[in-house]
């Protein structure tokens, strides 16, 4: 299955803005996250304190992800 992954902020540094990826069936958000660990080693430490959104609602690292899901890594942040 394909999906839109999104990055921002801290993510920028490391992955496209945009990019398609391509998943297996009933992939989790966890599953996700070890794929890109694994391409990516340097995101470990920034993947295990951000959250994952899933077509613009923010889910578990259960969640099973669906065919064309537009998901977006946001990594923590602060405001006042």
């Amino acid at each position: 299955m394909k999906i839109q992954l999104l990055s921002f902020a801290a993510f920028r540094d490391f992955l496209p803005n945009t990019q398609t990826l391509e998943l297996e069936s009933s992939a989790t958000v966890a599953d996700l996250k070890n794929l890109l660990k694994q391409q990516y080693p340097e995101l470990t430490k920034l993947l295990g304190i951000s959250r994952v959104s899933i077509n613009q609602s923010i889910v578990a690292e259960t969640e099973v992800i669906n065919d064309g899901a537009i998901i977006a890594l946001l990594p923590p942040s602060s405001g006042g």
